[in-house]
């Protein structure tokens, strides 16, 4: 004999939605577009915050791909780093798309991302490096020069630490250190886990 809980006669114990409770229910792909998503707002709005009369918005909502924002993600000194490149377009849509660079961390003091600059890249496109060493080349990430990001530059690349789907994990999973953390990539690695 059982209790009420655990009774045949008490039929399921949970509604449909509370059994998929910490599993998502998209795909990874979407998962990783919603992610990049959640940083090309930040930086947005850390971009409009720092320039009185830019109102810049992301064009897709929801993001259906990753084709038209990219992002990476490092581990170093002991946080997570993401390089973005997105458009955005005025509110108004008067003006013309913009293509932006942007670098991001996650302070650990203050436990939130926090944008390292967020930038503008003007035209042409093509005179910007597609890499950094911590991005890969596949990224496509297009970047300004060394002196306007932090993170990326060939000194850093012996500090550097990967962790498997660093776009979807959580931005406070840094917190185990990448020594005793059992997903640790070796960056040199040319596999994919």
């Amino acid at each position: 004999m059982g209790s009420l809980f655990s009774s045949p006669a008490g039929g399921d114990s949970l509604p449909v939605s509370k059994k998929y409770i910490g599993r998502s229910i998209r795909s990874k792909e979407e998962d990783v577009a919603v992610r990049i998503s959640t940083l090309v707002d930040i930086a947005i709005e850390h971009y409009n915050s720092n320039n009185p009369g830019a109102e810049l918005e992301y064009p897709e909502y929801p993001p259906q791909s990753t084709t038209e924002m990219k992002a990476a993600c490092i581990g170093f000194r002991g946080t997570f780093w993401y390089h973005l490149c997105f458009s955005a377009h005025p509110v108004d849509a008067t003006a013309e798309t913009q293509h932006f660079f942007a670098e991001l961390y996650f302070d650990r003091q203050y436990l939130e991302l926090a944008v390292e600059t967020c930038i503008i890249l003007e035209k042409p496109l093509c005179r910007f490096s597609s890499s950094c060493a911590f991005c890969p080349d596949e990224s496509n990430i297009l970047h300004p020069s060394d002196e306007e990001f932090v993170c990326g530059k060939q000194d850093h690349k012996k500090e550097f630490f990967r962790r498997r789907d660093m776009l979807v994990r959580p931005y406070s999973s840094f917190m185990t250190p990448p020594d005793i953390d059992n997903t640790v990539i070796d960056i040199d690695s040319t596999e994919d886990p």
